[in-house]
């Protein structure tokens, strides 16, 4: 399932790119943010932006400029973006209340730039005004003569201006000769549509993923049994833990994923993945989840029963070792997706290494290949009554799992 983002760049007065701001499209012939809710629009642009295509991909070296409507500013969805790549771009629609002011205070204390869009002066806005680090005015249809007046009033008080919506070379020199700092609009470029793919976990799982995250009690292996229930969650999984880790972590489990984002983080990505799900339904083959969640478990038994300490990463390798089919994705986009272990890696794209026998043998069993599974379980110290065992419970869990959800 595709998605895509539009990006519009951002210039400085030298005429370089200082970044892009990001928009909400439907599909990849929409040419304005349309058909559902500004929030959910905020959350689909985040997901698609961040996961499914990643924020290098769209703006490179610069940064990303992301508008945030008043709910996802209300519930800190904002500590989820990188404050070096992104600039919030708080809505027009957003009001000026005591609990929407608090929540900028808060974003600007934690480090992240924040930019009023469409910004018209009026003195109910002041609150928001006193932490803006830019100020974005709409020139388009507005008489270039009040432009000066309005530039030199925001930057006296050390708020770099942006002139959004620059339609033509007249307005451009217009808005230079005013004294604006940044610039955006048709004159330079329209939004140019990116597109992706979209990995679209069961809505039904991350609702059950959100609820096991705000238990009191909470269960660190209840959680990861939620999650690994859903491939394309894992995967999302992945990349939420490689966008938050540092210093190149990698990672060789759902266990070890769940740990490097962190309860907090983590509850507010799922709270946005599910947003971004909205109505639409999976799309993924049903049987196709259900071969993969028992490769997985297969593997991660065959572990347990010749080399405990890898059942995590037999589970997770066997997991991945089948999204290629699962997501029409060539195995090397997956790996360049995420950052796993070199075990992980090398089981998944040579079938070699300590994590590639559970693999094998759990391919050479979906195939019938009774021998060929029977000699490879044989090599490991595996006899061929309790292959048969294995087989059966990881066709019962698999079972149990997709119809839990």
């Amino acid at each position: 399932m595709d998605t895509q983002v539009a990006r519009q760049p951002i210039f400085n007065t030298l005429g370089s790119v200082v970044g892009y701001e990001l928009l909400y499209r439907e599909s990849a012939t929409a040419d304005r943010a349309t058909g559902t809710d500004t929030h959910t629009m905020s959350a689909r642009t985040i997901v698609s932006a961040l996961i499914d295509i990643g924020l290098h991909e769209l703006v490179g070296s610069t940064r990303a400029w992301i508008n945030l409507p008043e709910r996802a500013l209300l519930d800190d969805s904002w500590s989820l973006l990188d404050r070096s790549t992104c600039v919030i771009e708080i809505l027009e629609t957003v009001p000026v209340t005591e609990e929407t002011t608090a929540a900028i205070q808060r974003l600007v204390r934690a480090g992240y730039q924040v930019a009023l869009d469409d910004y018209e002066d009026a003195p109910h806005l002041a609150p928001f005004l006193d932490v803006a680090n830019v100020v974005k005015i709409d020139v388009l249809g507005k008489d270039p003569e009040t432009f000066g007046a309005e530039v030199a009033k925001y930057k006296a008080r050390g708020i770099p201006v942006l002139a959004e919506r620059v339609e033509d070379q007249k307005a451009y020199l217009a808005c230079r000769a005013a004294g604006f700092d940044f610039f955006q609009g048709y004159y330079f470029a329209r939004p140019e549509t990116v597109q992706g793919r979209r990995l679209a976990p069961q809505v039904a799982t991350l609702a059950e993923a959100l609820n096991r995250l705000g238990e009191e009690e909470f269960n660190l292996r209840d959680l990861e049994r939620t999650f690994s229930a859903d491939p394309t969650l894992t995967l999302k999984l992945l990349r939420i833990a490689n966008s938050a880790a540092t210093g190149g972590a990698r990672v060789d489990s759902v266990r070890a994923a769940i740990a490097l984002v962190g309860r907090a983080a983590l509850r507010r990505w799922v709270a946005v993945l599910l947003a971004a799900s909205g109505p639409q339904a999976s799309g993924e083959d049903v049987e196709r989840f259900r071969v993969a969640l028992e490769r997985a478990r297969f593997a991660e038994l065959v572990a347990e029963a010749t080399d405990r300490r890898r059942a995590p990463s037999a589970f997770f390798a066997g997991l991945l070792s089948l999204l290629d089919a699962v997501l029409g994705v060539p195995m090397d986009e997956i790996i360049a997706m995420v950052s796993v272990t070199d075990e992980v890696q090398l089981a998944l794209l040579d079938r070699l290494g300590p994590l590639a026998p559970p693999i094998l043998i759990a391919e050479a069993s979906e195939l019938a290949l009774w021998e060929s599974a029977a000699k490879q379980a044989e090599e490991i110290g595996l006899s061929t009554e309790k292959l048969g065992q294995i087989g059966i419970e990881a066709a019962r869990w698999a079972r149990s799992i997709r119809s839990a959800i």
